[in-house]
């Protein structure tokens, strides 16, 4: 066979042919140069980035008859001889057809001998992490002590299995994905010396789908020249790749701006009909969509900038909003999901299309922003504590020309008066978030608990949290006991404790003063002590607990720490009891008539 692959016939020969690993490259250079070779090397990164080739390429520096020299020749016998692999003091061995014990102790037994051609004896083993765990063991002896004449190189693309004690006598070197601009240049160079036609974006695109692989780039390179021999287009990259040209995906974008469902499915159908999946679909509209997204929020990137000078591109660009777009993306992330677990992907996605040109769909992505802060507003509002209003008993000293009435008239009518008495009606009242919350929420105790912090004692609380409130329906409202269920006990002192909601709405509730009362006597029944407890929201005591840890760390203790500061907290300290019963109306009343005897009267 005459032909020889592109990638195989382009395979750098020398470290300046290296394509995007700089940092690798340069490094092995000095080190040639100054003579500092390694016993062992670690190369790790993706696929077709380069790790085999720089091998050799370092493998035909250490032997090559000018050393110490920091590139190969590629002229002498032994850069000549490692080139076409007739010297065999180079081995590379491929770990995942030859990952026994046996064949490591084979290794370990021919390591002795010295090399019969060239200065040094080196060992490529590709795909090291496929070796089991007794080659491994084989090979750790002899990484740990080789002989002088020995170069071990492992390359793999999962470093993560290969064992700690292996990388720890390895020099390791992370290979990075190639960019793009990277790729597009070597292609360049390649087309260039095969006097290949083909068109600048097909070149962009073909970098695009290789994925930070050269490798993958030439051999797509090589598969379409093949392909179409007279000329490569960017459709002729697109239909080997198996993806969906830009200009299919704009047509489909298109209709669902124009809000025409019936186009949008037809070019679906038709993609499916040139054999393209459902899921490659929604994946190539995502990836449109971000694109749309970048170019509107970042500017042109170097890499796409064939499709971002795309005048249908930017036209769409500027007629969707973000908010649109943010909507478009939800809805197809959520199809991509329902798609996995379905036997019928396609009709997930014509829902979606025909919800995407749905006029009231649309209008729900126009104004989604809106509903949000409606939907919290009113959710602010429903956590919002009643106000209670009761009317007043006006007791009013009566004019001696008055009806007497005996005294135990007088109380009939008294109790009369109370039982005619109107419902306590809860009335809403849109307060405004109360500045002063030192009261409440006092930072002074919370620096108490910080600094006389007691860990034995919070485990010891933290064991039985849950289970005191869970067990308590008859010692607090079932209400207070559900709002407690979703606390957290983050912090406790000898006393005291802190415990913390996801917001403020529950903070205000369990520190109002008769929501307090009932945990207090709760938690001292359970613990036989008295506790007391701030309840602040998760945001407000991590600020708290970055202050402190900052103070601490710069040596000061007995830490005073800043006000707490949070709008949505309120000064509960100060409220009344939520009502008055009917039997203090009643001692009122009765304190009223023994004073003033039978003068009194009551007004509704």
């Amino acid at each position: 066979m005459s032909y020889r692959a592109l990638y195989r016939t382009y395979r750098p020969s020398d470290f300046h042919e290296v394509a995007g690993q700089k940092h690798i490259t340069t490094t092995l250079q000095n080190a040639l140069k100054s003579g500092k070779v390694q016993h062992a090397y670690l190369f790790s990164g993706p696929r077709g980035t380069g790790k085999t080739s720089i091998a050799k390429i370092f493998a035909k520096a250490v032997n090559c008859e000018k050393a110490p020299i920091d590139n190969p020749c590629n002229h002498c016998e032994s850069c000549m001889g490692i080139q076409d692999g007739s010297i065999s003091d180079v081995i590379e061995i491929d770990a995942a057809s030859n990952n026994g014990v046996d064949e490591i102790r084979e290794i370990r037994d021919k390591v002795k001998y010295l090399p019969g051609y060239v200065k040094y004896k080196v060992y490529i083993i590709d795909e090291v992490h496929m070796l089991s765990t007794g080659a491994f063991n084989a090979l750790l002896k002899t990484l740990e002590e080789p002989p002088a004449h020995v170069i071990f190189i492992l390359c793999t693309t999962e470093p993560q299995k290969i064992p700690l004690t292996i990388h720890s006598r390895c020099q390791r070197f992370d290979f990075k994905a190639i960019t793009p601009i990277d790729i597009v240049g070597k292609l360049n160079e390649i087309i260039e010396q095969e006097k290949i036609q083909i068109e600048h974006e097909a070149v962009e695109q073909i970098a695009i789908y290789a994925e930070g692989g050269l490798r993958d780039a030439i051999g797509l390179l090589d598969q379409s020249n093949a392909f179409s021999p007279e000329g490569i287009t960017l459709d002729d990259v697109n239909q080997i790749c198996g993806a969906i040209s830009y200009e299919k995906q704009m047509d489909i974008v298109e209709a669902i701006m124009g809000m025409d469902s019936t186009s949008a499915i037809e070019a679906m159908n038709n993609l499916i009909i040139e054999g393209k999946e459902v899921q490659k679909i929604v994946a190539n509209l995502l990836t449109f969509f971000r694109d749309i997204l970048m170019l509107k929020n970042i500017g042109v990137s170097e890499a796409s900038s064939s499709l971002f000078s795309n005048e249908r591109f930017l036209g769409l660009s500027k007629t969707m909003s973000n908010q649109r777009i943010f909507y478009y993306m939800d809805l197809l992330n959520k199809t991509m999901t329902d798609i996995k677990w379905s036997n019928n992907p396609k009709l997930y996605l014509e829902l979606a299309f025909i919800k995407m040109t749905d006029v009231e769909s649309n209008s729900e992505a126009k104004w989604i922003g809106k509903i949000e802060r409606l939907e919290q507003r009113i959710e602010e509002l429903e956590n919002r504590e009643p106000v209670i209003v009761q009317k007043e008993t006006i007791i009013e000293v009566l004019d001696n020309d008055e009806p007497e009435l005996s005294n135990e008239e007088e109380a009939l009518e008294s109790v009369k008066s109370v039982e005619e008495t109107p419902e306590i009606i809860p009335v809403e009242k849109d307060e405004e978030p109360c500045d002063n919350i030192g009261n409440t929420y006092q930072i002074q105790f919370v620096e108490d608990v910080l600094n006389n912090g007691d860990r034995d004692d919070k485990i010891y609380l933290l064991d039985h949290w849950n289970n005191i409130i869970k067990n308590n329906p008859s010692g607090m409202m079932n209400q207070l006991a559900m709002i407690l269920e979703s606390s957290t006990l983050v912090a406790s002192s000898k006393d005291k404790i802190i415990i913390t909601f996801a917001s403020a709405a529950p903070c205000n509730r369990v520190m109002k003063p008769n929501s307090k009362k009932i945990v207090l006597n709760v938690l001292e029944k359970a613990f036989n002590r008295e506790i007391d407890y701030i309840a602040l929201p998760e945001s407000v005591f991590q600020d708290i607990v970055d202050e402190f840890t900052s103070l601490w760390r710069q040596g000061k203790r007995r830490i005073k720490l800043s006000p707490i500061v949070c709008k949505d907290l309120k000064d509960v300290s100060k409220e009344e009891l939520e009502s008055t019963s009917v039997e203090t109306e009643k001692k009122v009343l009765t304190d009223a008539i023994d004073l003033f005897g039978d003068i009194v009267s009551v007004k509704k």
